[in-house]
């Protein structure tokens, strides 16, 4: 049975990995020779070959029903009139709420002039079944009541996200949340009186309870992620500290919440079952009803429905008596997660929650003593090292020592939460106080833990090689005593110790002036952030915006690979001009990285600011860097800093946000603009914009591939259908960041200039 689980699971894993969903003629035809194998092939390994074709054509059929729904491309940016119910709760932020509706109707009420497409070919389209959206609604006018029913007027696009390298994938995480289509709302036409009192009406009222009980914020945010998992309202700061002090999994409903309440069903059946042996099943069945009743109040969101179906693979396992051991249910567990939600193989928190159950199995089998507890939680914290550092680049040292007393209070703080609750329905504020207490000694534990100076270890993303040693050496740390000497763990972690690759991939054979380049221009939607690489010198060119929320398009796009290279500094910082889209996330980067010199066609405040003009250049390692303009022009958009990159070889032209008459002017005054070298690359410049890139420009440098940086389905049509026209009339071969994903640039010295996409690059069939 064992062998047969882990071939489904295996099944699982290739169809996520898809580039495209095998179609439906194909999986018919991959069925019939599966079925034809069963009864006539001949192989011991028939089986494991069976089931795990099984699993690939399950998970393939669903991918396609999922997609089905998707709201088509040619439906980008058309406007909807929308009726539905608001379902989970609102993130109520200022000056904007974001919520799901669960839609009951759509009417078609026209398209904006750039979606490229007519009404009588929208209105053609009779099989739209779109289930789940996500909105905004921006500056509202009234608040938003979970299953309440309203209707909208609504701008929508298809599922879409960023793609950049080492980023998060908000596709895959729309589609695995079924949601078909995202947007705004452009107008509240009416709510229903009725109001639809499910769970999700029962957690809004149990948020509101929690508001009016307490006045500090991280409080009333930690009790309201412990009952109802909502965890908009903890800070950033809140977050640091947790996963400092390793109690992140405490304040997030997880495997932990939901099999402790499990647990308390189980007790409370066993209690109840003494005074009447004929319901046995008791213990069972109100272990999975209260399981699945917090299940449902905590939001019913992925990682809780894993935890939920895990509680009620074991316990059905036992009330039917099969006669199974605990590993193969572990299996089981695995496997039906899977069939609910097949594209949780690919999720960090899959792997983290079977992982931890495993280890806990395994060191459950062993021997127990009175200190089993303590050794438990640094046998875990040794366990899941591999895990902490792939997904998060260091682990916490004070977790198993904070976790002993943590683990129970917060199990006890469960118990008392939803008590008070009880009791505030009938307005007996019994177990206030009490509440208040333990919160507060949480928060404490949390804030003595977090601030000792070697709570945290943070190993700058350790390479894969070094994490493989690692578990290797956890496996031997695991193991029966006996089998292999514990001693050779040691050399096993020493990878970690080291801050260069284990693996140098780097030919020595290179010189110090190899003329080598690359660069990365992100998709970092409207707006322009460039990377230029050149061994261990960088160059970034333009950040990208800066949101209302706080965030900005940096920390979405290009931080995570900043992260994942280690790069804590960079040697040069180019401000094209003082545009919120190219700039915008200058603030956020001097918290991440040091900054040597910054070039700006501005002034801001900044000590180690320099301004670009023409003529200034430098060299680095064989590349020369030089602005052909900046900081002259009647706007900011002219007084953007021009730059070019080139090794003799390969170019790279990034020109910012100037207009027809600055690349006129550039054209004349700089002769190797002309056609003695063709440009290999050419940013264009305002994102596509018809006020540049001009058939003077674009016949005098030629550009081999031209890159529009530009955010998906933007309000103002960038990149013009025009200026590909333009491009393309040139020869050139267009890329769009919104469309493409990233873009990276490499040049190696006696190689052809290699241009590679990340949608293309790293294509998954949900995107």
């Amino acid at each position: 049975m064992r062998s047969r689980m882990i071939a489904i699971a295996v099944g699982f894993l290739c169809a996520a990995w898809q580039p495209q969903v095998i179609p439906i003629a194909g999986c018919i035809c991959i069925a019939l020779l599966t079925l034809v194998y069963a009864f006539y092939g001949g192989s011991s390994y028939k089986p494991f070959f069976i089931y795990c074709c099984a699993a690939f054509l399950y998970a393939s059929c669903w991918g396609h029903w999922q997609l089905s729904h998707k709201l088509p491309d040619q439906l980008l940016r058309s406007d909807w009139v929308v009726s539905g119910k608001l379902v989970g709760l609102p993130n109520v932020e200022e000056g904007v709420i974001r919520f799901n509706l669960d839609v009951k109707s759509m009417e078609l009420l026209r398209l904006s002039a750039n979606s490229q497409i007519s009404i009588q070919k929208a209105n053609a389209i009779t099989d739209l079944n779109v289930r789940l959206l996500k909105l905004a609604w921006y500056k509202p006018t009234k608040d938003l009541i979970p299953g309440q029913y309203i209707k909208l007027i609504v701008r929508l696009k298809p599922p879409h996200s960023l793609v950049n390298p080492s980023g998060f994938d908000y596709e895959r995480w729309l589609l695995t949340h079924k949601i078909d289509a995202t947007g705004y709302v452009r107008e509240f036409l009416g709510s229903e009186g009725y109001i639809d009192q499910g769970v999700t009406s029962l957690r809004y009222a149990i948020n509101k309870l929690i508001e009016s009980r307490y006045e500090e914020p991280r409080d009333r945010a930690l009790v309201q992620a412990l009952v109802t998992g909502y965890k908009d309202n903890l800070s950033q700061d809140d977050w640091d500290k947790l996963r400092e002090s390793g109690t992140v999994h405490l304040a997030v409903i997880s495997g932990l919440h939901i099999g402790f309440i499990a647990l308390v069903g189980w007790w409370l059946g066993r209690i109840l079952s003494a005074f009447t042996p004929r319901l046995y099943y008791l213990p069972y069945l109100l272990s999975v009803i209260l399981a699945g009743l917090y299940m449902q109040i905590a939001g019913g969101e992925v990682p809780t429905q894993r935890a939920f179906i895990m509680v009620l693979v074991f316990m059905l396992s036992g009330l039917l008596k099969w006669y199974i051991d605990i590993w193969q249910r572990w299996w089981l567990a695995l496997v039906c997660v899977l069939i609910f939600s097949p594209l949780a193989v690919l999720e960090m928190g899959f792997w983290l929650s079977f992982s931890a159950v495993a280890l806990l199995i395994w060191f459950g089998q062993q021997p127990l003593r009175w200190y089993s507890i303590i050794k438990i939680q640094f046998l875990l914290l040794i366990g899941m090292l591999p895990f902490y550092l792939y997904f998060f680049s260091g682990v916490s040292l004070v977790a198993p020592l904070v976790n002993i007393i943590a683990i129970p209070l917060v199990s006890f703080l469960i118990v008392i939460i939803a008590a008070n609750l009880i009791f505030s329905g009938f307005s007996i504020p019994l177990l206030s106080e009490f509440e208040s207490v333990l919160v507060d000694l949480f928060w404490t534990l949390v804030d003595m833990s977090a601030d000792q100076a070697w709570a945290y270890l943070a190993i700058d993303n350790p390479s894969l090689e070094a994490i493989v040693f690692a578990a290797i050496g956890v496996i031997i740390l695991i193991m029966p005593s006996g089998l292999v000497p514990k001693y050779l763990a040691f050399f096993c972690f020493l990878p970690l110790l080291s801050h260069e690759p284990f693996i140098d991939s780097v030919d020595e054979k290179k010189t110090v002036d190899d003329k080598s380049f690359s660069a990365i221009v992100f998709d970092i939607g409207q707006g322009l952030s460039v990377l230029i690489e050149v061994g261990d010198y960088r160059v970034l060119y333009d950040t990208g915006a800066a949101y209302p929320s706080g965030l900005s398009a940096f920390e979405r796009a290009v931080l995570p690979y900043f992260k994942q290279e280690r790069i804590k500094q960079l040697d040069y910082m180019v401000l094209s001009h003082n545009d919120n889209d190219h700039v915008g996330g200058f603030a956020k980067i001097k918290q991440w990285v040091d900054i040597k010199t910054i070039y700006s066609s501005f002034h801001p405040t900044h000590q180690k600011i320099r301004t670009c003009k023409e003529g200034v250049r430098w060299r680095i390692k064989g590349v020369d860097f030089e602005f052909l303009s900046g900081s002259k022009g009647r706007n900011d958009n002219d007084r953007s800093c021009v730059l070019l990159v080139s090794n003799g070889d390969c170019s790279l032209l990034l020109p910012g946000d100037i207009g027809k008459a600055v690349e006129s002017k550039m054209v004349l005054k700089h002769k190797r603009l002309k056609i003695d070298q063709p440009l290999t690359w050419l940013v264009a410049s305002h994102h596509g914009s018809r006020t540049s890139s001009s058939d003077t420009f674009l016949a005098a440098t030629l550009p081999k591939h031209v890159i529009f940086s530009a955010g998906y389905g933007n309000a103002f049509n960038h990149p013009h259908p025009e200026v590909v026209r333009r491009a393309k009339s040139y020869a050139a071969h267009t890329y769009t960041t919104a469309l493409d994903g990233a873009v990276l640039l490499k040049s190696e010295a006696g190689q052809a200039c290699s241009t590679t996409t990340m949608r293309k690059d790293e294509k998954r069939f949900w995107r």
